[in-house]
């Protein structure tokens, strides 16, 4: 009796620090029954395990029937709670994870699992390992006897973090700009309760690679992750690179430093002009950069990248493959990663083509979109439609253009030839957003290391060899010289329609594996890593619009779409209406002189 008194104040201190941590990532339950409140009160040992999974049962049932669960159906929305309430009630309330001994074996692989979530790409943070972690070892030591509020709460604490795990590997971490970091189970909550069900028998890492996209790329994406966090420390740690043109020697000796820590060039090597020459060639074009040795603004960026930011990119670019969901890949397909600037034709997951591209500028309003289609149609010698935008803030002259009125519209035409905008081939595919691959009388802009100055549109290097990849995955027995023949014969339009369209993915990945499994990292030309990396990565919280908020941004929104819509009709009439007054003019000096 005198032990049991002792005891309990000894472990009273401990265990006020662990209630203050658990109380951040569990709700208290406030509304305990008389039993399962006796029970809490006291830190003895069971006499065996009925008494446990009895005192166990009370307890969890109490505790998980009071969690704060939130279900809204209006917004679609259902938090991790009620998940956990469901999944509970249908196991009688019996634990998962916990025992007399603290942690089951389930209970050690689901906080192994926890504990190395960088492996899965994940944010480790984001599911208290630290804390329950804590809560653990601190019942541990005071086994025999057990604290059964302390333990319920690492149980529930395994669960949340189960269910959160599973909910991120299965739709990513991310869910936009007006939620933050994804907490929603509405969508699938029969197959998240289901999957916990499963956890007191099957491996809960298998469980939750169940969930993973199983495509090619994806894993070989995620094989090369796993391999960079085994290798590396992915803590923090700070690379300067000086000013070169202030400092050439200094910014020289730190980039060897640099090339030394992203292992590109050995300690032992760092002062061999040759080595390092060589190391920083192939570090630049590894990091999509001309491999010129030269230290460049763009170079600095990526040696001043430590590993800490690498995997953080690496983590937000395996988040994005869950949000996409690409389950599977096709046998055949072509692939644009935009800011990697390239097209790739792949089948039977080998590269049968890659070709640089010109992306949309990186301005909200002429940003290449993501989107997944099919190529159904290839257009040789194709006329440009021009858009009203460009008539309107552009073209200074509409000479050599079909220019059509009807009505309030003005449409301009060019027609199809060498200086087409959109050169010699169009190759379509449906799409929301109007854009295309095509060719361009411009070729300069394709050795560039940044390629994005495209109005939306993907302008591709060799695009009659990348049409006649894509026609003969149809049906269509031609060759790449051939198609060449019957474009230099005649200027004229003709449309190839596919009878077997090839999907078509406009991707953005800022970071990949290519097909030998080594790691890319590119530039984040439309500048979306760094609200990703906030949310995930630095606690950033989401702004929620007040009433009034949203009542004057939709009105806002819709008088600027109104007057933006009146403004470019009048503009462009005018416009057309100077220009026509113009040719006019200058045709009528013409016959003028002509007469005299």
């Amino acid at each position: 009796m005198k032990f049991s008194y002792v005891l309990k104040r000894s472990t009273s201190i401990v265990f006020s620090t662990l209630l203050l941590i658990s109380f951040n990532f569990f709700t208290a339950c406030k509304c305990q029954t008389d039993k399962a409140e006796t029970i809490e009160k006291i830190i003895a040992a069971p006499k065996d395990d009925a008494e446990f999974q009895s005192k166990m049962t009370t307890v969890l049932e109490d505790y998980v029937m009071h969690l704060s669960s939130i279900k809204t159906d209006s917004i679609k929305f259902m938090n991790w709670q009620e998940v956990a309430k469901e999944a509970y009630s249908k196991n009688t309330y019996h634990p998962i994870w916990v025992s007399k001994e603290v942690l089951s074996q389930k209970g050690k692989e689901m906080l192994h699992v926890v504990g190395t979530t960088e492996f899965l790409g994940l944010n480790k943070e984001l599911y208290e390992y630290e804390d329950l972690q804590q809560i653990a070892d601190s019942l541990t030591k005071i086994q025999p006897n057990i604290d059964f509020n302390l333990l319920k709460q690492l149980e529930v604490g395994l669960t949340r973090s189960f269910l959160q795990i599973a909910l991120h590997v299965d739709h990513g971490m991310f869910a936009d700009t007006s939620k933050g970091i994804n907490t929603n189970f509405w969508a699938a909550k029969d197959k998240y309760i289901q999957l916990l069900g499963k956890a007191s028998t099957d491996s809960v890492s298998n469980l939750i690679a169940s969930l993973e996209p199983n495509n090619p790329m994806y894993n070989r994406y995620m094989s090369a992750l796993k391999a960079f966090v085994a290798k590396n420390n992915i803590s923090a740690t700070p690379i300067t690179i000086r000013n070169p043109k202030l400092d050439s020697i200094g910014a020289v000796n730190d980039a060897r430093k640099a090339l030394v820590y992203h292992h590109y060039l050995l300690d032992s090597l760092k002062n061999n002009d040759e080595a390092y020459l060589a190391a920083m060639k192939q570090f630049q074009i590894d990091n999509n950069l001309k491999g010129d040795g030269n230290i460049g603004a763009n170079t600095i960026k990526a040696l001043e990248r430590d590993n800490s930011k690498k995997f953080q990119l690496l983590a937000i670019n395996a988040d994005r493959w869950r949000k996409e969901h690409i389950i599977e890949l096709p046998e055949k397909y072509v692939w644009v990663n935009l800011p990697s600037y390239k097209l790739k034709i792949i089948e039977d997951d080998t590269l049968r083509l890659e070709k640089n591209v010109v992306i949309g500028k990186s301005n909200n309003k002429n940003e290449t979109p993501i989107l997944e289609s099919a190529i159904n149609q290839i257009v040789l010698w194709p006329t440009w439609s021009v858009p009203q935008s460009i008539i309107k803030h552009e073209m200074k002259s509409f000479k050599g253009y079909t220019v059509t009125r009807n009505g309030s519209y003005t449409s301009v035409v060019q027609p199809p030839g060498p200086r087409n905008a959109l050169g010699c081939v169009k190759i379509l595919f449906p799409n929301k957003h109007s854009v295309y691959i095509h060719d361009t009388p411009t070729k300069s802009l394709f050795g560039a290391d940044l390629r994005a100055a495209s109005h939306g549109c993907v302008r591709c290097q060799d695009p009659l060899e990348v049409a006649a990849n894509v026609m003969m995955m149809d049906t269509f027995l031609i060759t790449y010289d051939s198609l060449k023949v019957l474009k230099e014969r005649k200027v004229a339009t003709r449309v190839f329609r596919l009878k077997k369209p090839v999907p078509v993915y406009f991707r953005y990945f800022t970071a990949e594996a290519d097909f030998d499994g080594n790691l890319k990292f590119y530039a984040d030309v439309y500048g979306r890593d760094k609200q990703m990396i906030n949310f995930i990565f630095k606690g950033k919280k989401p702004h929620i619009l007040t009433k009034e908020e949203i009542r004057e941004k939709q009105v806002a929104d819709s008088i600027a779409i109104v007057k933006k819509k009146k403004a470019d009709s009048i503009l462009v009439a005018t416009k057309i209406k100077e220009v026509i007054k113009i040719d006019s003019l200058n045709t009528r000096a013409i016959n003028d002189s002509l007469k005299n």
